[in-house]
């Protein structure tokens, strides 16, 4: 792993996390900040699919949440002629919509007759691709859960041999805490055994009034 990486956290030897209290202040904190957070602006309308009406409207009825419209059956069960032997744009509609039902008719004929044909032949190689993928996909998934346990396996011994180094860095800064103590100490000692000694002097010099 780079060693220039900043870390500042160490999930491996820092427990402090385990510990309930902990764990709900810093989920109240984290919560804290979302409530400041502000929502990222959503416009109101885009320009999307400019060149297709079809496209723009079926967006916007999505977009708004309408429900798509049902399915019109009636029209493929009504080959019957109108109900008015005389009204001549209701032979014009019953006219195209038994052509539409031939034509439809037609392409069912021809979509079994591909299946027939070709289906078993489209299937197989359709398995086969699919087996294919699928096991590029087990390949890849393998691949990177062993490059995931490397990265933890690499990141917990990095971890470890810094909690190590943190370790002996703390007590360092302990000794060096009690060694500057010990100094101040003893240095305040000897400033007052100065002191007494000026005295001393100051006390034993001809002409003194003490």
């Amino acid at each position: 792993m780079d060693s220039h990486n900043h870390i500042d956290s160490l999930p491996y030897i820092d427990h402090e996390y385990d510990d309930p209290a902990a764990r709900e202040q810093v989920l109240g904190l984290i919560q804290k900040e979302m409530r400041q957070m502000t929502p990222p602006a959503v416009p109101k309308s885009t320009a999307m699919f400019k060149d297709s009406e079809v496209l723009r409207k079926e967006y916007e009825r999505v977009r708004s949440g309408k429900a798509l419209p049902e399915f019109d059956k009636d029209r493929y069960n009504k080959l019957e002629g109108p109900d008015n032997e005389h009204d001549e744009e209701a032979w014009k509609q019953a006219a195209d919509n038994a052509a539409s039902q031939l034509e439809h008719q037609g392409i069912r004929t021809e979509n079994l007759e591909l299946l027939q044909n070709f289906g078993a032949n489209t299937w197989k190689l359709s398995n086969y691709q699919k087996e294919q993928l699928l096991q590029g996909i087990e390949a890849a998934t393998k691949r990177y859960r062993e490059k995931g346990t490397h990265i933890n396996k690499a990141r917990k011994y990095e971890q470890t041999e810094a909690g190590v180094r943190l370790q002996s860095l703390e007590e360092q800064w302990a000794e060096g805490v009690r060694r500057c103590v010990e100094i101040q100490v003893a240095s305040g000692q000897l400033q007052q055994e100065i002191v007494d000694l000026e005295q001393q002097l100051a006390a034993q010099k001809p002409g003194s009034d003490v």
